[in-house]
């Protein structure tokens, strides 16, 4: 056998077959080599793929965490640096409301020692008016009111810019007569036009409604400025204010348009615009002219606008200027404006008003010895006190009808003896009226809130009589007939009252309670009307000739619509009453 196979293994090698197959073997063996090798490499190249992906998420995790924390440096930084500057706006903000508590204080302090002597400069101007006979005197007199109405309008001006830049304008729209107004800038101006020989026109459109609804005293204001300047800067020729309207067709409102043209130094172009900022005054009477703050066409600009107009102005140089004032969405008031309701400051007679025990208490002498004089000779009974403490131990021992208090006083102030006073029994509903000399708006609220009423300083006769009113009824003297009250009220019949019945006196007297005083503040047509046939139904019942004769023209009022004659008639309810019950009888 192994001879056998020795043989075979001979015949190979000499045929060549053996090595055909160690060929085929070394071939095969060379292909299991690339296998395995590629098999390596594939191994190797997963193995680095999965170690770069390993080490490559690590870096990108080291990169993203010390990114984030950067990041989280960073937020940290600006963080810092917002709590930085919130904690500087916020000490800004402090320190500009303690400036703005500051100017205040200040505005309130210079408002009032400069109104609390010109109270007495106006107020004892106003009595010396009527005894002074000379006429020389009167004008030195007139001289003073006007310097020191000037003087008021300077401090005006600066408490104003100072309440619009807050914001504390309150708008409190009134029934107005423009034509009011004109005559009130032609009395106002007549003189300073006069002696510079300037032409002062003021001109209503014709048909023009009998009063609008807007606020009287701001639209006074913005027209007094707007003239003042026209004839400060107008050396010849004319100053005239146009008031013209449109009618919108479908409401009761009109558009108001005033239009002030001068013939003055005029305005250059280039300063148009400026003129409306505060302190700024242009053109050349700035050499000549230095008098005022520099406040007033700033304080018209902005007026115009809180009360929703307009206000433009062209001008050429040595021709003149024209301010165009533009009001839209005007209401027609159907009530008359207050000034048509009043009397002229001169005619005020406290004695008018029920006999009434005053005190007055102000740490001003001066003061005290106004007040003293405006009642001197009238039936009204004055005591005085000169601090809170006064107004307090007062009060409670004298219990007066009413009680006029100064507000700002040493020691204890208004508020606090008004507070203390409150707590008193008997006296919870004691009229007080504070005087004060603040033109602060936020305090008007306050004043509102806390006391019966309020004037402000320097105030007439005619404002402190209006405030007392509210307060005090109407005094009828008794020594006075029938035929001399009636005579005075030319709207009342002329003649002796014939005895009327308590128990209509009564229900008169519930009238006057309800609904009254509605009417007559309304002075709404309908309700009138319904008020009046009412009245007349009991003048007829009771036999009353004069008041259903007094009704039936509130009825014809009401039905011709004469809203003018039906505002008045209502308010002679008041003395019908009284003259009625001047005759009644048990």
């Amino acid at each position: 056998l192994r001879e056998k196979s020795l043989s075979q293994a001979v015949a190979m090698v000499s045929t060549g077959k053996l090595k055909v197959m160690m060929d085929d073997m070394r071939v095969q063996m060379q292909g299991l080599d690339e296998i395995l090798n590629q098999q390596q490499l594939a191994i190797r190249q997963e193995v680095f793929g999965r170690v770069f992906r390993a080490n490559l998420a690590t870096i990108v995790a080291g990169v993203f965490g010390i990114g984030a924390g950067l990041l989280a440096l960073w937020l940290s930084y600006v963080a810092a640096r917002l709590r930085q500057q919130e904690n500087i706006l916020t000490e800004a903000k402090r320190q500009a409301e303690h400036s703005n508590q500051e100017k205040t204080a200040f505005l309130a302090n210079m408002s009032h020692e400069i109104r609390t002597p010109m109270n007495a400069i106006l107020g004892f101007s106003e009595l010396l008016q009527n005894d002074l006979r000379e006429p020389r005197h009167r004008q030195y007199l007139q001289s003073i009111r006007t310097s020191a109405g000037s003087l008021l309008m300077l401090i005006n001006d600066i408490l104003d810019m100072s309440k619009i830049e807050a914001g504390l304008i309150e708008l409190r729209p009134e029934p107005t007569d423009l034509r009011e107004i004109c005559d009130f800038l032609h009395t106002l101006f007549a003189e300073p036009a006069a002696k510079k020989n300037l032409k002062l026109q003021c001109q209503v459109a014709e048909n023009f409604p009998h009063a609008v609804l807007l606020d009287r005293i701001r639209l006074r204001q913005i027209l007094v400025n707007l003239v003042g300047n026209a004839i400060k800067f107008t050396d010849r020729g004319v100053v005239e204010v146009r008031v013209a309207w449109e009618k919108q067709p479908t409401s009761s409102q009109v558009t108001l348009t005033i239009e002030i043209q001068d013939t003055g130094v005029g305005i250059p172009q280039d300063k148009l615009d400026a003129i409306f900022k505060p302190f700024i005054q242009a053109g050349k009477h700035v050499d000549k002219e230095t008098q005022g703050t520099g406040l007033g066409l700033s304080i018209v600009k902005r007026l115009t606008e809180i009360m929703g107009g307009t206000v433009t102005v062209a001008s050429v140089l040595e021709q003149g200027s024209a301010f165009h004032l533009r009001f839209p969405n005007v209401p027609i008031s159907m009530r008359l404006p207050s000034s048509a309701k009043k009397t002229p400051a001169d005619e005020v007679d406290f004695n008018e008003l029920r006999p009434a025990v005053l005190l007055v208490v102000d740490d001003n002498q001066t003061n005290r010895e106004l007040i003293e004089e405006i009642f001197a000779g009238t039936h009204h009974r004055l005591l005085f006190g000169s601090n809170g403490s006064e107004a307090v131990s007062k009060a409670r021992e004298l219990k007066p009808d009413i009680l006029l208090l100064d507000v700002r006083m040493p020691g204890m102030n208004g508020y606090e003896a008004l507070d203390t006073i409150r707590k008193i029994p008997s006296l919870e509903f004691m009229p007080v009226i504070a005087v004060t000399a603040s033109n602060l708006a936020h305090e008007d609220k306050l004043l509102n809130e806390r006391f019966s009423g309020f004037v402000r300083k320097p105030f007439s006769k005619r404002e402190l009589f209006d405030e007392l009113a509210d307060f005090l009824p109407r005094h009828v003297r008794p020594e006075i007939s029938n035929e001399k009250r009636n005579a005075g009220s030319p709207d009342v019949k002329a003649a002796t009252v014939p005895p009327v019945s308590k128990e209509l006196i009564a229900q008169l007297r519930q009238l006057l309670v309800d609904p009254w005083p509605g009417l007559r503040d309304s002075v709404a047509v309908n309700e009138s009307k319904v008020f009046a046939v009412g009245l007349e139904g009991l003048g007829q019942r009771w036999q009353c000739e004069p008041l259903a004769e007094y009704a039936r023209k509130i009825i014809r009022d009401a039905e011709n619509y004469a809203v003018i004659d039906l505002e008045k008639h209502l308010g002679e309810f008041s003395l019908l009453v009284e003259q009625l019950d001047g005759g009644s009888q048990a």
